[in-house]
């Protein structure tokens, strides 16, 4: 084969995809280099190897491929941003280019040899040529390209070639009457296959075995998830327990033959491309002659609304936020998540008493019941508790030895009569009601606020044992044995709640002459978490000695995060937050069955929390599903208290789930796009294209009369008119259905994988009409920039390379619970958005407002239990709301419990979490 190229002509060898790729946009000084290394190019096994053989045949090198830096080392280089020289030897992100050779070329060489040598289907397609601008994205910036024209023109791209209905011809399908017909079972099954019970909306009962499935918008019924997907992944092998199916043009044929004439990148200054373009008008208008001439609107459902969710929550809540719906078949239930504002201690139940408590000297002490004290003292006339608290870690006094008892006891009342107090608590001794145990335990809090000072004990223990925690510190230096105390759960809130400025620290190792370490409590945090969270944990300190006021959601969010920095011996699964419990004001009763979750939610609704569970609802977690629910780290960068919610949280429910009420929400549909129903102003330009495809055969037949009379000139203008205005039909056509939407019916599509912004607006509208473009931020894999004029663009998100990377990686994933790429398409909007997740979402709610947007929070759907499950969390522009209903309230889980969805190959026993 051989192709024109700057006036040479250059020959590729047959079956080389080196060459068919790189020549397609490499001018003959870049591509006679490369051709010498065409063999050894295709007798190395590696990509990596190609790459550098490539690379280097054009005088660059390959450097670093970890982070994709080229360069030649022996050149100058010059930064393709600003312009500026790079010395020898500095490493530059690529592309950076030798001098005299424009960067964007390297650019296309990489690209073309890379899709080659990967056995990509499809090959880029040529690029004019660009300059290079600054991309914002969500992980910082990258180099993009822009048009040294208008961008209209000059990042003009082209719809991909669909192989739709083909593929019925290529492998065998499974067929259905309903549509979508054709369709590819799914690769992997859930390995448990049991029937499950499933009551919809409108109180229909249905069985079915675990699969992916989906409430259908208009009936609410249950039905088998088909996702529509790329060529390229629907012709791979089956990696996913949903059904996959093709995607589909479903705009009229008319439009689509109209825009296919100028359907292709082309170049506005090029007689060859005006030339295709003139040679696909004369069969475009010659097929457009037979068709007949109406333009539909498309369809209209839901009266021009977002597909509503059909569902209706039927079971029951763990804890209601309501006291009403708290009543079960037994009454009301014994664990409320409102009015326990009593369940808390004044005072506690027994202290140690000093012999003799205001001598120096050490005459011992004994344990007595409050009220037995109250009596004595109310007929002294002495009615004033003042106590100690005394502060220790069971990781440094064994409990089980009677050394560690006796010399914590001892120090607990040296620490005692030096303070001058008659009496001191500590743990060790004075919870003695096993019946009051576990819930003492959770109380601490309220004893230590009664308290008149708080001092620690620190030590390692006597001697090693088996009921020694392995944890335990060998150290005597206080220093150390009081960052170790630090790092405990239980002893986080005692220092908080220590009342005075100053705490001090009795070592054991110094026992013989034990004078106190005195820490004043603003340079407590320097000095024990330094290590750790010595800032956050410091604001706390700050804010419970009065100098710093943090509001409630900062409260609330601080004392998580440096909860569950602590470390602790587990008593219950919820002690995290029953020791954030303590800190609080009102306090749910202890619930030994809670999750760590859970004992945080039933605090949360008895807490005035500023509606934190309601915002953490929208957080999107920057580290995927590893992220703990704990930490509201967002993708997007935002903090809880920059969301507003729009929803609330209503109840709480097993598995670690909620009830939501208030949201709205959307239906998504995946296994097709409808064309869907738009309507433009009428101007000037269209009334008048209309009038000529109606009536264009009026000047045939006036010229077909005036040449049997006999007027030539007149039948030949006539007819002269008639062949222009016919070659003329396809542009007639585009121009009668494209101008600017004045409305659209609102629709949520989805597709599995990546096409470019024309390929779907033709396939939904029949052409690329400019006006489907993708989201500037709706998305973490979102990009954009700023042009010249000052104004945010977004562009294609695979321009970024790392973006790329991330679609080619989701094409080769191999089964399921691993990150994919997928589309959402917003018809209302004209936006699409590309971002990840482990399966397609059915729907999306919008459950609050951050940054001038909607917080979308994107669900998979699992019959099983009635739940919704977070897949994602995207954003919307607002004016969503203006086509969007409320849902009814629904069940909805942070995170999908992936060990209930264990799935394998189909015909195969080995199992895959």
């Amino acid at each position: 084969m051989a192709r024109e190229r700057g006036g040479a002509a250059l020959v590729v060898p047959d079956g080389s995809k080196v060459c068919r790729a790189a020549t397609a946009c490499m001018a003959p000084d870049v591509w006679r280099p490369l051709m010498s290394l065409i063999p050894k190019i295709q007798a190395t096994p590696t990509l990596k190897d190609k790459i550098k053989f490539a690379l280097s045949a054009v005088g660059m090198s390959y450097y670093n491929p970890q982070n994709n830096y080229y360069r030649d080392p022996h050149a100058t280089a010059l930064d393709p941003v600003t312009g500026q020289p790079i010395p020898p030897g500095t490493t530059a992100p690529f592309p950076v280019s030798p001098p005299k050779v424009k960067a964007n070329t390297w650019t296309k060489i990489l690209k073309c040899i890379c899709y080659a040598m990967a056995e990509i289907q499809e090959a880029p397609k040529p690029m004019r040529e660009v300059q290079h601008v600054t991309v914002v994205g969500g992980n910082g910036q990258q180099n993009a390209e822009d048009s040294n024209q208008s961008a209209a023109t000059a990042n003009k791209e082209s719809p991909i070639h669909l192989t739709a209905w083909i593929h019925i011809f290529k492998a065998p399908l499974s067929f259905r009457w309903t549509f979508v017909h054709y369709y590819k079972q799914p690769g992997w099954v859930y390995e448990d296959q049991t029937i499950y019970r499933h009551r919809d909306f409108a109180g229909r009962v249905a069985r079915k075995p675990k699969s992916d499935r989906y409430l259908h918008h208009q009936d609410g019924h249950l039905r088998n998830l088909i996702v529509q997907c790329t060529d390229d992944i629907f012709e791979a092998p089956h990696n996913a327990t949903w059904q996959r199916t093709y995607i589909r043009k479903v705009s009229p044929l008319k439009s689509r033959i109209a825009t296919w004439v100028v359907d292709f990148t082309h170049d506005p200054d090029g007689w060859d491309d005006w030339g295709i373009m003139v040679l696909r008008a004369l069969p475009a208008a010659f097929a457009m002659t037979f068709m007949f001439l109406s333009f539909t609107t498309g369809r209209i459902e839901n009266q021009g609304y977002y597909a509503p969710v059909p569902y209706a929550f039927h079971g029951d809540a763990k804890v209601w936020g309501n006291l009403l719906e708290n009543v079960n078949n037994q009454g009301l239930r014994p664990a409320l998540a409102t009015n326990n504002h009593v369940y808390r201690l004044l005072k506690p139940r027994h202290l140690c008493f000093l012999v003799n408590p205001y001598d120096d000297e050490m005459h011992g002490m004994r344990v007595r019941a409050i009220s037995e004290w109250e009596h004595e003292a109310a007929a002294r006339g002495k009615p004033n508790l003042d106590y100690l608290f005394v502060a220790w870690s069971t990781r440094q006094f064994n409990i089980k030895s009677p050394e560690d008892m006796a010399a914590l006891m001892r120090l607990a009342e040296r620490a005692c009569r030096d303070a001058k107090l008659p009496a001191f608590w500590i743990s060790s001794r004075c919870m003695v009601d096993p019946n009051e145990l576990e819930s003492d335990v959770y109380r601490i809090s309220d004893i230590l606020r009664g308290a008149q000072k708080m001092v620690i004990v620190v030590g390692p223990p006597s001697q090693p044992s088996h009921t020694t925690p392995p944890t335990a510190p060998s150290t005597t230096d206080t220093d150390e044995l009081l960052k170790h105390w630090g790092s405990r759960l239980w002893t986080f809130p005692e220092i908080l709640l220590s009342p005075g400025n100053s705490v001090a620290v009795y070592n054991r190792a110094s026992d013989t002459s034990p004078s106190p370490l005195v820490i004043t409590k603003n340079q407590f945090a320097a000095r024990v978490w330094a290590d750790t969270d010595a800032t956050i944990s410091g604001q706390l300190l700050d804010h419970y000695a009065g100098t710093l006021e943090l509001s409630r959601l900062e409260l609330a969010v601080t004392l998580l995060k440096c909860l569950f920095a602590r470390h602790t011996q587990t008593w219950l699964p919820g002690d995290h937050s029953y020791a954030l419990m303590g800190l609080l004001h009102l306090r749910p009763k202890i619930d030994a069955t809670d999750s760590a979750f859970q004992a945080f939610a039933r605090i949360s609704l008895s807490n005035d929390s500023d509606q934190l569970l309601e915002r953490a609802i929208s957080i999107l977690p920057a580290n995927g599903a590893t992220q703990p629910w704990h930490d509201f780290t967002d993708a997007y960068g935002s903090q809880l208290w920059d969301i507003s919610p729009s929803c609330q949280v209503a109840g709480i429910c097993a598995n670690d789930t909620v009830i939501i009420d208030g949201a709205r929400g959307a239906s998504i549909r995946w296994k097709s796009f409808y064309h869907v129903a738009s309507s433009t102003r009428l101007s000037w330009k269209r009334f008048f294209a209309l009038l000529l495809l109606e009536y264009q055969f009026i000047f045939l037949i006036i010229a077909t009369t005036t040449f049997a009379l006999g007027v030539y000139p007149v039948g030949i203008l006539f007819l002269l008119v008639w062949i222009y205005v016919w070659l003329m039909t396809p542009n007639l056509v585009r121009l009668c259905l494209g101008g600017k939407l004045v409305d659209v019916q609102a629709a949520l599509f989805g597709f599995e994988g990546y096409l470019n912004a024309p390929t779907v607006e033709r396939a939904i509208f029949g052409g690329n009409f400019n006006r489907l473009g993708w989201s500037v931020n709706g998305s973490p894999l979102s990009r954009s920039y700023i042009n010249e004029h000052g104004e945010r663009v977004a562009v294609d998100p695979t321009r970024d390379v790392a973006v790329r990377e991330k679609v080619e990686r989701a094409k080769r994933v191999t089964g399921p619970g691993q990150t994919r790429i997928f589309t959402l398409v917003d018809t209302y909007n004209m936006q699409m958005t590309l971002f990840e997740a482990e399966r397609p979402p059915v729907c999306v709610f919008l459950c609050g407002a951050e940054g001038g947007m909607q917080r979308a929070v994107a669900c998979s759907y699992d019959f099983t239990t009635g739940t919704f499950h977070r897949e994602t969390v995207l954003r919307m522009p607002t004016t969503s709301l203006n086509r969007m209903d409320r849902a009814s309230r629904f069940r909805l889980g942070m995170r999908r419990p992936e060990e209930l969805f264990r799935a394998r190959l189909k015909g195969d026993t080995a199992a895959v979490v």
